[in-house]
């Protein structure tokens, strides 16, 4: 492939976003990216396209594993950190489905899904 992005590039984009993701887990989403080279390559999409879409891809299966991104710090001493727990990701998944139309990064573990499930908490006597 010709254009291949960098941990170093992950760790920036995600720092960007306000996320810390550990090294190994950029690592293993670079390698699952790896996975789908070849159908990359024969999609025939320009350097400027794959490096979109390795970014997008990677970003997306980092941030839909961990849903909590930092939101704000403080530090000399009256340390706070806020969390944000949300965040729209269907825009950027969005942009990756028009850039990748061949759909190679369909088999990726990307989730944007809506539904949070039911929790209850019950107590007992």
């Amino acid at each position: 492939m010709a254009v291949q992005i960098t941990a170093a590039q992950v760790k920036q984009q995600l720092s960007a976003l306000g996320y810390a993701v550990p090294d190994f887990m950029i690592d293993a989403y670079l390698c699952k990216l790896g996975s789908i080279s070849m159908c990359l390559e024969a999609a025939g999409y320009d350097d400027c396209d794959l490096t979109l879409i390795q970014v997008y891809a990677v970003t997306l299966m980092a941030i839909t594993a961990y849903s909590q991104r930092i939101k704000s710090q403080s530090a000399p001493s009256g340390a706070s950190r806020s969390f944000d727990y949300s965040g729209d990701v269907k825009t950027m998944r969005n942009t990756l489905a028009a850039l990748d139309t061949s759909g190679c990064t369909s088999s990726l573990p990307i989730d944007v899904g809506s539904s949070v499930g039911f929790f209850d908490v019950v107590g007992g006597c």
